[in-house]
């Protein structure tokens, strides 16, 4: 996020800790903390940037979360990004007039903090979907797939 908007990412901590009233969990940004964040370092381990052992919390922004530093943010960047959101919501007033928006980043990052310190980032795909491993063990396996990790798979097929 910080790339995105042309700045630290020790900005982005600050605006938030200085802002916090201005943030809402669940709305702005999702703290993820206890089996979450264990069952979400397993599933990065073997990634480009997995999440250290040593973290206890991690930050994850939602577009809002984003849109809310970029008010508070005075770079040009930010100014961009701005202009494009509000492009956005006024072509939406016509309804005939077909909504086109460009993406606004020139990339995505999945950005892990600890203690308000990045810790670790992972860039994104613009096709990629960032979701929890609940939710998608529960969507994989309604869709008929058969789902194990990797030291239990041998176990599981000698039990079918």
């Amino acid at each position: 996020m910080a790339q995105l908007y042309g700045t630290e990412p020790v900005r982005i901590r600050q605006n938030h800790h200085e802002n916090k009233v201005r943030f809402v969990e669940g709305k702005h940004f999702f703290k993820v903390v206890g089996n979450d964040l264990k069952e979400l370092r397993v599933a990065l381990n073997y990634s480009q940037n997995p999440v250290s052992p040593k973290a206890r919390s991690l930050i994850l922004w939602t577009e809002r979360g984003a849109a809310r530093h970029g008010k508070m943010l005075e770079t040009d960047q930010a100014w961009d990004v701005f202009e494009k959101l509000e492009d956005c919501y006024f072509s939406q007033r016509d309804p005939s007039t077909p909504v086109s928006c460009q993406k606004s980043y020139d990339t995505r990052v999945l950005c892990y903090q600890r203690g308000g310190v990045t810790v670790s980032t992972i860039q994104l795909r613009d096709d990629d979907i960032v979701i929890s491993l609940e939710s998608w063990l529960e969507l994989a396996r309604a869709n008929g797939w058969f789902v194990v990790r990797r030291d239990k798979l041998v176990e599981r097929l000698m039990q079918l």
